[in-house]
């Protein structure tokens, strides 16, 4: 893999600038870990995922 260049990480953490908080900007800056982004999705017991019913568009209509 080659290395990424300055430009290419400040295009993409201005990208992403305000749309993701601070602990997942964490995450995305450090090297790849598996399962660290499903670590984080449910910190909490998973109490920051919504249920499938809460999604809607669902087979309810």
């Amino acid at each position: 893999m080659s290395a990424l260049t300055p430009e290419l990480i400040a295009d993409v953490e201005e990208s992403f600038l305000g749309f993701w908080d601070d602990a997942v900007m964490d995450i995305v800056r450090q090297p790849y870990t598996v399962g660290a982004l499903a670590a984080y999705a449910w910190r909490d017991g998973g109490s920051h995922i919504p249920s499938d019913d809460s999604e809607g568009g669902g087979d309810d209509a």
